[in-house]
């Protein structure tokens, strides 16, 4: 067990000072190769998933009831924990990543200790520094992964401890701390679940180490592993509901059956190894392979694989058990991200690095066991110098490419040009500089790549917009609802090009359509604004009154519908009273420092009957206005004051207008 380890080393000074160097070591590494992604930034859904989608920072659960209610829920809660600590701040949320990843190390190389594998200390030095797990440590978002995986080691540690203890008691204390290591153990894989799903095969990685320790799987193995299949049962279950019911709920897989899903984990294992071993030319998306279910060579891969582990179970007694535990380990561990089930991440890619963080374990202590086994001590310490450094450089650059989103998605491209979600992800970076021209650019390339995103035809018709390309704009995005006839965006873009245009009629159907498909203030207040223009203010004061429900001090629709029902030409829709008490609020929001908001506030008292109230609002309105050097607003607040004086209030022409 950790402690057990770490008091044994502390009782022993020469072991201690050995424990300690190795543990400092990690850390200066871990801190040395992923120092380009500090303070660094949010990549991709990092921002999404720590605040708009997290239900404990936008509010939909509490701290209390979140559980089981969201997958990750563990990795969820300790996003809320950082969003309290760090905020907007991205470097701090990296420093939790490479902690855990550092830590996760620490625990390997204990955990191979106890094992007694070769090279313990390496196989973990090798796994920290490891460029594939660059994907998991510097994207904030995967702190699924990094919070999972010590959870992980930990209940296999304790498992260990508890099973030498059953195995081999040593007097009564010990059977007495049995249940303690157990309990330990199951909480440990509780929170590993929690962290992350893909724990569940800890299990039969339970019962492997079993088979490789002693040759054999016995009916006690079966029934101390069995409350963790159980929980795995559990867990697994749920997980596959939240995908299916909220993860993928809108989205659509490609279709493929069982004998394509079959090859294709055959690909994806060779794949996944191949990166392990040589971590080279690593991508965030990499080329998505067809698989072709009538060709027999489509079955290569994995009928390769099934010859492999017969070939290790034929030599069991030799060095197949070995080989057999290393590569069973890595089949099993990577077995959620072959494709069998239907996942979120199957939509953007098939294979991806962060899929085999936990499952990259394997093959590292098989590889480096077998090459410190092999050569003798001087050549192995050369050999673990030259690996770590190689591994430390290509880890380094690689977390360079991660240290920015443009300089992430450019490198995505160069290497796979066929992935139009990087160019579309990447001309969302240039349009957030304001350099609109080459992120146009970036969107055409996403669309070219792929006709049917969407996302991109939304964004190219919005970069357009901008740019003062109406026409253009609108194509794509009438294009968009070809696609998806239910995207308020689009909608609500299109509205505002056709009202641009003078088509009234046409844009309120789509901000009619936009509010249909997804509700939103803004949506809302654009609909009251276009009602007003064309005359409608009965439905203008409708939709003003609906956002005022869901946020009482909207100041805008505070005073716009203040404004309507003080000057609309509609006898049946103007209320003085209620103006008055709409401007009022609006104005103490506002510390009465918006000279718009006084007028209308003018308006209504005129309204109301109280007419000397609306000649010192409308006097205090033309003196703000003419001092910001607003004259025409100020010329138009002098002619209401005329009216505000002879004890008229201000009705607008029955075609209606707008506030000033």
């Amino acid at each position: 067990m950790v402690w057990a380890s770490i008091v044994q080393a502390f009782n022993n000074p020469q072991s201690c000072f050995r424990f300690c160097l190795g543990v400092v070591f990690i850390f200066a590494l871990v801190l040395i190769v992923y120092r380009p992604i500090l303070p660094g930034s949010f990549l991709m859904d990092d921002h999404r998933l720590i605040k708009e989608d997290n239900p404990l920072v936008n509010g939909e659960l509490k701290p209390f009831n979140i559980w089981f209610q969201t997958d990750f829920t563990l990795s969820t809660f300790s996003l809320w924990l950082q969003w309290l600590a760090w905020g907007e701040n991205p470097g701090g949320y990296h420093v939790v990543n490479m902690v855990l990843q550092a830590v996760s190390a620490v625990l390997l190389w204990r955990l191979w200790v106890q094992l007694k594998i070769p090279g313990a200390w390496l196989a973990a030095a090798i796994f920290a520094v490891h460029p594939v797990c660059v994907n998991s440590v510097a994207r904030i978002a995967e702190i699924k992964n990094t919070l999972s995986l010590p959870f992980f080691i930990l209940s296999f540690w304790l498992y260990l401890r508890y099973e030498a203890l059953s195995l081999n008691p040593v007097g009564q204390t010990s059977r007495n701390y049995m249940p303690l290591w157990y309990g330990f153990s199951l909480v440990a894989f509780v929170l590993a679940l929690l962290s992350k799903t893909s724990t569940v095969m800890l299990p039969l990685v339970l019962l492997g180490c079993a088979m490789w320790q002693r040759g054999r799987v016995t009916r006690q193995d079966l029934l101390q592993t069995g409350p963790y299949f159980v929980l795995a049962l559990a867990f697994g279950l749920m997980s596959a509901w939240f995908q299916k019911h909220l993860a993928l709920a809108g989205m659509a897989l490609e279709p493929e059956n069982f004998w394509q899903k079959l090859a294709g984990a055959g690909w994806d294992f060779w794949f996944y190894l191949g990166k392990a071993i040589l971590p080279v030319n690593l991508s965030l998306v990499y080329v998505r392979w067809k698989i072709d279910a009538t060709a027999l060579a489509s079955y290569v891969p994995v009928l390769l694989l099934l010859a492999g582990l017969a070939l290790c179970w034929r030599f069991r007694q030799s060095w197949g058990r070995h080989a057999l535990f290393g590569l069973g380990c890595f089949v099993i561990t990577l077995f959620p991200a072959l494709g069998f089930f239907d996942s979120q991440f199957l939509t953007k890619w098939h294979v991806s690095d962060h899929l085999q963080y936990l499952p990259l374990i394997a093959p590292v202590t098989l590889t480096i066991a077998v090459i410190a086994s092999k050569l003798e001590v001087k050549i192995f310490r050369c050999v673990a110098v030259g690996l770590v450094l190689t591994l430390s450089v290509l880890t380094f650059n690689r977390a360079r490419v991660f240290s920015t989103p443009e300089k992430l998605f450019r490198d995505t491209i160069a290497k796979n040009p066929a992935a139009w979600d990087a160019y579309n992800d990447l001309g969302v970076v240039l349009a957030s500089k304001q350099n609109y021209a080459e992120a146009i650019n970036q969107f055409w390339a996403s669309v070219l790549s792929n006709p049917d995103n969407a996302a991109a035809q939304l964004n190219l018709g919005h970069a357009l917009e901008l740019e003062g390309r109406i026409v253009e704009a609108e194509q794509h995005f009438r294009a968009v609802l070809k696609l998806e006839p239910d995207n308020p965006a689009a909608h609500k873009e299109l509205a505002e090009i056709l009202e641009a245009q003078g088509k009234d009629q046409e844009a309120l159907y789509h901000l009619k359509m936009a509010l249909l498909f997804g509700p939103e203030i803004e949506t809302r207040m654009a609909l009251a604004s276009l009602f007003y223009k064309t005359g409608d203010s009965r439905q203008a004061v409708e939709q003003l009154r609906r956002v005022l429900t869901v946020k009482p001090d909207q100041v805008e629709a505070l005073n716009n519908l203040a404004w309507i029902l003080a000057t609309s030409s509609d006898d049946t829709v103007r209320s003085g009273t209620e103006a008055v008490k709409r401007a009022e609020l609006a104005c103490h929001l506002t510390d009465f420092k918006q000279a718009g908001m006084i007028s209308t506030l003018a308006a209504a008292d005129a309204e109301a009957g109280r007419f000397s109230e609306a000649v010192t609002s409308a006097e205090m309105a033309v003196k703000m206005q003419t001092a910001n050097g607003e004259s025409r607003l100020a010329d138009i607040n002098n002619q209401l004051l005329i009216l505000y004086r002879n004890g008229k209030p201000y009705h607008a022409s029955p075609a209606g207008g707008k506030n000033q």
